[in-house]
């Protein structure tokens, strides 16, 4: 698989935008492109997706395929990534048998011509959630709320656990088309979740709690979904942190690239498998 949810593209946006935002005038900065890390390990899955590109000055028009770095020497804990033949600056680890390990620490290199970046993650700890009220493979009754606090379909808890101070969860619909679309034009579905057409599959949210609460701010289509809750590693909290602190006052909200600009992360997760209905 090439791609992890389609999360890279907010990334990748994210990096440009701080092109700007890091400048106190953007008419007057000289832009210098940097190359950009993109990648996500998580336990008990091949490596299959580390993307490499270089930055894009978004004022000025750009060629998204000339911005991937092709060609490039990428290692992972000294063994050479290899570059997909048909997904130019997408690398993969060659035993495609091997399975990222909880706890493990990952140390990728990659260079290409003079410019060279490294990161770190260590992958947190093996995680499992309890779903409370409900059981795996459940059906579970949608009913339209009022807000972000409407009440809860069902609790999906993980006490005790020590391994992560942030925490994904992500609502993935098996099939979201017209056929299934939730249709819900009211005033309070509009301020919440947007306007229909802008809806998406799938939603994703964060908490840094041990629990959270699971309701219609979730589902935007019916049938089989996967509720996924990761646990994150420090890398993608110290990165979130600075999107929503830092950038404002000026700072490199990307500390996690040695180097360069993106994202080098771990993670490790559980699923709940529900189907929902109207």
């Amino acid at each position: 698989m090439i791609r992890w949810y389609k999360i890279f593209g907010l990334m990748y946006l994210t990096v440009w935008l701080w092109v700007i935002t890091g400048c106190e005038n953007p008419t007057e900065y000289e832009f210098i492109p940097q190359m950009t890390l993109n990648a996500e390990l998580r336990a008990g899955f091949p490596i299959d997706s580390v993307f490499v590109s270089w930055s894009a000055d978004i004022t000025e028009r750009y060629d998204t395929d000339e911005q991937k770095v092709s060609g490039a020497q990428v290692t992972l804990n000294g063994v050479n990534l290899l570059e997909y033949p048909a997904a130019k600056g997408v690398y993969y680890y060659p035993d495609t048998n091997y399975r990222v390990q909880s706890e493990e620490v990952y140390e990728i290199k990659i260079r290409s011509g003079s410019d060279s970046i490294s990161s770190v993650t260590i992958v947190p700890p093996s995680f499992q959630i309890t779903p409370g009220e409900i059981s795996d493979g459940d059906t579970v009754q949608y009913i339209p709320g009022t807000s972000f606090f409407s009440d809860e379909f069902f609790n999906v808890v993980w006490s005790g656990y020590q391994g992560s101070e942030i925490y994904r969860i992500i609502s993935l619909a098996d099939v979201a088309t017209e056929a299934n679309f939730i249709v819900d034009d009211r005033p309070e579905a509009e301020v919440f979740k947007g306007e229909e057409k802008d809806r998406k599959n799938p939603s994703i949210w964060w908490v840094a709690d041990e629990y959270v609460r699971v309701n219609w701010m979730f589902f935007n289509w019916t049938g089989w979904h996967s509720i996924i809750v990761s646990a994150m590693d420090d890398n993608y909290y110290q990165y979130r942190n600075g999107i929503l602190f830092g950038e404002q006052g000026g700072q490199n909200f990307n500390e996690v690239v040695r180097g360069g600009l993106g994202l080098f992360c771990s993670s490790a997760s559980d699923t709940l498998r529900i189907y929902l209905v109207e």
